[in-house]
C-alpha cells in the first residue's frame, strides 16, 4: 500500500512539462553521467524520488544498477516511456527494502517536498551500505529571473516556504566525505522561454501562490526581462557522504532565513 504524509507535495502536476524545464545542456548532462558511471560501477544504487528517471534511465542505459522509488504515478510513466525500469511505489519514509538492500543511496531535487525529510534520511542508513549523495547546482550569477520572482512576491506580502530541505543546503549542516565538481557550465537562452515557465507555474515554490500576485509579478517580470538574452553559469558538484553520517543529517539544526 502506498502511504502518504500530509504536505507531501508531488510532481504529478507539473510531470508533462517536468524534463523540459529541470534538463540540464547536453554537454553538462554528459560531463555529470561520466563522473555517475564511474563512481557507481558495480554499484546496486537506489534513488528516491526517481520521477521521470532524468538520473537513473542514462545509468541502466549505462549498466548501472538502479532502483527507483516515487509517489508520483505520472511522473514514473514518463520514465517508462523512455526505458526507466526497476521502480517501485512507496514512501522514501518507508522503504519497503531490508536492511543494507543498497550500497548507494540518492534523492535529488526533491527533498524539499519532504516535510518528514528526517524520516527518509533515516531510511538511507537503514538500507544502504556504503554512501549518499546527490547532484546539487550552483548558479554563478547574482540576478536571475527566479530571484526577481520571490522578491516581487514578498513585496506583494506573500513568502512561501518549501515544507522539506533542500539538498544544495545540506553540506551547511554536515560536511560531505568528498565533492567531486563537474563544470563549470555557460549557457545563454531567451529570457521568454524562463518567462513562459515561470507563468505556467512550472516550479513548485509558485504552486500556492495567490493569482493576483503571481499576475502582477509576471507582468513586471515580462517588462524588465522580456525579449532579453538570459546568459548564466554554473557548476555541479556530486556530494557524498559516509552512511555512517547520515544520521548526522537527520539531525542536524536547520536555521530557516
Amino acid at each position: 500500500m502506498l502511504r502518504t504524509v500530509p504536505g507531501r507535495l508531488s510532481f504529478d502536476r507539473v510531470a508533462t512539462i517536468y524534463d523540459e524545464t529541470r534538463s540540464l545542456a547536453p554537454r553538462a548532462m554528459a560531463r555529470l553521467l561520466a563522473v555517475l558511471v564511474d563512481e557507481l560501477h558495480r554499484k546496486r544504487v537506489l534513488e528516491i524520488g526517481v520521477g521521470t528517471g532524468r538520473y537513473a534511465v542514462p545509468l541502466q542505459k549505462s549498466g548501472i544498477r538502479v532502483v527507483g522509488v516515487d509517489i508520483s504515478r505520472l511522473m514514473v510513466e514518463f520514465g517508462l516511456a523512455k526505458g526507466l525500469r526497476d521502480v517501485v511505489f512507496a514512501e522514501g519514509a518507508h522503504l519497503p527494502f531490508g536492511p543494507r538492500s543498497f550500497d548507494v543511496a540518492t534523492t535529488n531535487h526533491v527533498l524539499h517536498l519532504v516535510p518528514n525529510w528526517r524520516e527518509v534520511f533515516a531510511e538511507i542508513a537503514r538500507v544502504t551500505r556504503e554512501t549518499y549523495f546527490t547532484v546539487i547546482e550552483r548558479s554563478q550569477r547574482v540576478d536571475s529571473i527566479q530571484r526577481d520572482y520571490d522578491d516581487l512576491l514578498r513585496e506583494a506580502g506573500y513568502e512561501y516556504h518549501h515544507p522539506g530541505i533542500h539538498e544544495r543546503d545540506l553540506p551547511s549542516l554536515v560536511k560531505p566525505d568528498m565533492v567531486i565538481p563537474v563544470g563549470p557550465f555557460h549557457e545563454t537562452v531567451p529570457a521568454d522561454t524562463i518567462l513562459k515557465e515561470f507563468a505556467g507555474r512550472a516550479y513548485s515554490g509558485q504552486w500556492d501562490v495567490p493569482e493576483p500576485i503571481h499576475r502582477e509579478a509576471m507582468t513586471r517580470l515580462r517588462q524588465q526581462w522580456g525579449g532579453k538574452d538570459y546568459s548564466r553559469s554554473y557548476a555541479l558538484e556530486v556530494t557524498f557522504w559516509r552512511i555512517d553520517r547520515i544520521p548526522e543529517l537527520a539531525k542536524a539544526t536547520v536555521q530557516r532565513s
